[in-house]
């Protein structure tokens, strides 16, 4: 897989996070076993509440690549 490619799924969940919030971690959950769900709801809750700030859709996006490298 491309670097490339990799960022768009990465991307992808993050964007499918915003707009679904915590209905979306169980299928995340599912494609990635490690990921602390807890840690990944209040993640989620954060960038949804101040979603005009990009730091928090920032460290979103960085626990899922960090998630990714692991896999």
């Amino acid at each position: 897989m491309t670097i490339d490619e990799r960022l768009l799924r990465i991307e992808t969940w993050r964007t499918r996070f915003i707009a679904q919030g915590i209905d979306a971690i169980d299928a995340f959950a599912l494609e990635y076993p490690t990921a602390d769900k807890r840690e990944l709801k209040r993640l989620v809750q954060q960038a949804q509440a101040i979603s005009h700030r990009h730091g928090t859709a920032r460290r979103l996006l960085r626990y899922l690549r960090a998630l990714d490298d692991a896999r």
